[in-house]
């Protein structure tokens, strides 16, 4: 038996959904727990004939890290450590100066916090922290570290999208509705800088599954 997502749990409830806006934090919140909801009805209604969904835990990736939530939790650490080191590297290179400088401390202090975050939950779950990979950064230019963040933050927004609807814990559900929506805003910041749209994919955001994520980690950052 198939068991029931916090989104669909979410979805079905309205006395619980209106605690855990309540929780979570405000109107902000709500539009983007109804749009995450939106996602995974259309989800549910693309799954292949025969009652086969490739929204399972095989097919999005991230069993490789753990079962259910440990799992996801830690995917989503892997990728936070990867965006830590990438500011690190950014800001250490010499090569940022002005406004990109500047979002660039801020960004790095954020995403620092998500590890913290990500951490704390993964030990009160009594799981371990994966290994740190090495990757490689391109910080030659700052075109090119500021190609290389719009990169990763839209990387990391898709990755959290993608694992919404298979989240068991309404405390993680908020903590992944709150790194999304921020992961969001650093990948519209970059895009504002190099000129380009900040909102690309329209109204609705694109997730993408944990091995297709990976895959283009592994393109990306040499991980």
């Amino acid at each position: 038996m198939q068991e029931t997502s916090a989104i669909e749990e979410l979805a079905s409830d309205a006395s619980s959904r209106k605690r855990f806006l309540k929780a979570v934090g405000g109107t902000g919140a709500a539009g983007m727990l109804a749009a995450f909801i939106s996602a995974c009805g259309s989800k549910k209604e693309e799954a292949t004939p025969g009652g086969s969904n490739p929204n399972t835990g095989a097919g999005t990736g991230t069993d490789q890290y753990g079962k259910g939530d440990v799992g996801i939790l830690r995917y989503a650490i892997t990728l936070e450590f990867i965006e830590s080191d990438f500011y690190k590297a950014a800001l250490a290179s010499g090569n940022l100066s002005g406004r990109a400088a500047t979002i660039a401390k801020r960004f790095a202090a954020e995403e620092q916090k998500h590890v913290q975050a990500l951490s704390a939950a993964i030990s009160a779950a009594g799981a371990q922290l994966p290994a740190k990979v090495s990757p490689k950064f391109n910080t030659g230019s700052q075109q090119a570290i500021l190609q290389q963040g719009l990169a990763l933050e839209g990387l990391g927004a898709a990755a959290l999208l993608g694992q919404v609807d298979r989240i068991q814990d309404k405390k993680t559900l908020a903590l992944a509705i709150r790194m999304h929506s921020v992961e969001g805003r650093h990948t519209a910041a970059f895009a504002s800088i190099l000129g380009q749209d900040p909102a690309p994919e329209g109204a609705f955001a694109q997730p993408a599954f944990a091995s297709d994520v990976l895959n283009q980690l592994h393109s990306l950052v040499a991980v």
